[in-house]
């Protein structure tokens, strides 16, 4: 008779803890709650180490990329096609991009590769933004709304919703293989560091870390806005 009342009494422990747990985190600032769930059809790949990329060709040709070669050539893209998100349906409204080059000189530069994210230079990330890529911002909202690259995304990666904003990002049905940049306060900010990991998890094979972030933006007086996203 002991034995069973000493289980209910802890499994009513149990209960009551995890109650507690789940009124706080609702109850929790969006920068503090913890998300429940999440989907991510790359989290058994085991990636290889991580490199920071070569610091850029000089452009020649007009503008035009030196054809140097790259230091991922040879290697095997990482995640297979099927398991990336494909682009079948380009994003909307103010978040749409144009190339203002082809996705082959993209990938000529910038090739997939098999790790969560591998590390570029300011230099890189002007090239790519001049270019109309994806760029995320995985500093929290207030950080992001204080300043950011012109058209860059808030992916704030220690809140609340962020699980909700990788799958909305896998549903766009973009393509994995093309780059994407992340970035956030460089230095010992390791938050795009860590949003490359879900993204990787989720589809995408080919993660560019700006590895200065935001004060080398600003830095090099690169196109900036204020304000919340559009």
């Amino acid at each position: 008779m002991n034995l069973r009342r000493h289980l209910l009494e802890a499994a009513t422990v149990v209960l009551a803890a995890i109650l507690c747990a789940l009124v706080a985190n609702a109850l929790a600032s969006r920068e503090r709650k913890l998300a429940l769930v999440g989907s991510y059809p790359n989290a058994l790949v085991v990636p290889e180490k991580a490199e920071a990329i070569a610091p850029a060709a000089p452009a020649s040709n007009g503008g035009a990329p030196a054809s140097a070669k790259s230091p991922f050539e040879g290697k095997h893209p990482g995640p297979s096609e099927k398991s990336a998100p494909k682009a079948t349906v380009p994003p909307q409204g103010s978040e749409a991009r144009t190339f203002s080059s082809s996705p082959d000189d993209l990938l000529k530069r910038f090739p997939p590769h098999n790790k969560p994210y591998v590390e570029i230079s300011g230099d890189d990330v002007a090239w790519l933004v001049a270019r109309g890529v994806l760029v995320l911002d995985a500093r929290r909202t207030k950080d992001y709304e204080e300043g950011h690259i012109a058209l860059a995304r808030s992916f704030p990666v220690w809140e609340s919703d962020i699980d909700a904003r990788v799958t909305a990002l896998v549903g766009e049905g973009r393509d994995g293989a093309i780059p994407v940049v992340l970035y956030c306060s460089g230095g010992d900010c390791e938050d795009s560091h860590m949003l490359a990991q879900k993204l990787f998890g989720a589809g995408f094979n080919n993660l560019l870390v700006y590895r200065d972030g935001w004060p080398d933006w600003v830095k090099r007086r690169g196109s900036s806005v204020t304000g919340p996203e559009s």
